[in-house]
C-alpha cells in the first residue's frame, strides 16, 4: 500500500492554487514527483464559497499561517485528528516559508508542536520538515529557463524581468541567500515574491499571479534536480522525501 503523508504547508495562495484556473497547489507538484505516495493536504484550508453558516474553525483555517502560528495550526490539526479517531499516517510533511528566519530555531518549532501534538500520539511519526527559502518563488527563479522564460504570459519578455529582477539584487545561482531578517517586519526585508510580481509590470500586459502562475509553474514545468543545485534547503527535505 501507498505511504499516506499528511501535508501541513504554510502560506496560502501559491500552496493552495487557483480556483478558477483548478490550478491544485503545492500538493499537485509533490504527487507528480513522488506517485507512489499518498499526500493529504491538511492544510492550508480554502473555505467553502459561498459561506452557508458561520465555520467555528475559521480562525484556525485562516490563511498565510507560518512561523509560531503555523505551529498553533498544525498542533490543532493534528489534535483533531486523534480526536476523531482517524487513522495515523505514515509520515508528516511540513513545508513553510522560511521569510529570512532561523531554519534550525524553525524546524526545532516545528519537531516540538509533531510531538506535544494529541498528547504524544505522534512522536514515532515520521516527518519531514523542509522550507521554501525565503519562499516557493525561490525555485521558480532557480529554473528560469524552465519555468518564467518557457511560460506563455512571460516567454517574450523573461530576459526583461531577469535583468530587473538581478538590479534588484536577486541573485539566480543562489536565490535562497535573498534579503535578510527584518525584525520589525518579523520576515525578509524584502518579499522575493512582490519584486517577481514587480517585474512583470515592468514590461508585460500580465501580472505575475502567485495563485496561478507559482502553482501552476512548480507542477508543469519546473525541474527539481535543477532547483538542488542552487537551492541547498530545498535539496535537503527533498532528498528526505526521496528516501522514504
Amino acid at each position: 500500500m501507498a505511504l499516506v503523508i499528511w501535508l501541513f504547508a504554510g502560506g496560502g495562495e501559491a500552496e493552495l492554487g487557483e480556483r478558477e484556473g483548478n490550478i491544485k497547489g503545492i500538493v499537485h507538484f509533490f504527487e507528480k514527483h513522488f506517485p507512489d505516495f499518498t499526500f493529504q493536504r491538511i492544510t492550508p484550508v480554502r473555505s467553502k464559497r459561498p459561506p452557508h453558516r458561520v465555520n467555528s474553525n475559521a480562525a484556525i483555517n485562516a490563511l498565510g499561517k507560518t512561523g509560531v502560528a503555523f505551529s498553533k495550526q498544525i498542533k490543532a490539526k493534528l489534535d483533531d485528528k486523534i480526536k476523531q479517531g482517524d487513522p495515523l499516517c505514515d509520515a508528516i510533511l511540513i513545508l513553510d516559508d522560511l521569510d529570512c528566519c532561523c531554519n534550525d530555531e524553525r524546524k526545532s518549532l516545528f519537531n516540538d508542536t509533531v510531538n506535544q501534538a494529541g498528547n504524544g500520539a505522534f512522536k514515532e511519526i515520521r516527518r519531514i520538515i523542509g522550507f521554501a527559502a525565503p519562499e516557493l518563488e525561490a525555485w521558480v527563479i532557480a529554473d528560469w529557463s524552465n519555468t518564467i522564460a518557457k511560460h506563455i504570459d512571460f516567454t517574450k519578455n523573461h530576459q526583461a524581468m531577469q535583468g530587473w529582477l538581478k538590479a534588484n539584487q536577486v541573485c539566480f545561482d543562489v536565490p535562497e541567500k535573498f534579503s535578510f531578517y527584518n525584525e520589525s517586519k518579523n520576515s525578509c526585508d524584502n518579499k522575493l515574491s512582490e519584486l517577481l510580481i514587480e517585474s512583470s509590470r515592468q514590461i508585460n500586459q500580465t501580472v505575475y499571479s502567485k495563485a496561478r502562475h507559482t502553482s501552476f509553474l512548480l507542477h508543469e514545468s519546473l525541474k527539481p534536480d535543477v532547483v538542488a543545485r542552487k537551492c541547498p534547503i530545498f535539496k535537503d527535505f527533498f532528498t528526505q522525501l526521496q528516501r522514504l
